[in-house]
């Protein structure tokens, strides 16, 4: 996918990408909570784009 993916249904920027058996569907968040109901049941996996994930913290060494 490219940098920026342009949501299918609008010019906004998706935020979502739907993948079903028979391809995939990218949405902004806009249309991806409109079309929740009818995603659920096609969409075998919902991948939020762009998301940076927070380092998981560092654990203190127990002192011996």
């Amino acid at each position: 996918m490219s940098e920026w993916t342009k949501c299918d249904v609008c010019p906004a920027q998706a935020k979502y990408l739907a993948r079903g058996t028979n391809g995939e569907l990218a949405f902004c968040a806009h249309h991806k909570n409109k079309n929740s109901e009818t995603l659920d049941k096609w969409a075998f996996e919902m991948i939020e784009l762009n998301k940076i994930e927070k380092a998981a913290p560092k654990l203190e060494k127990a002192g011996i």
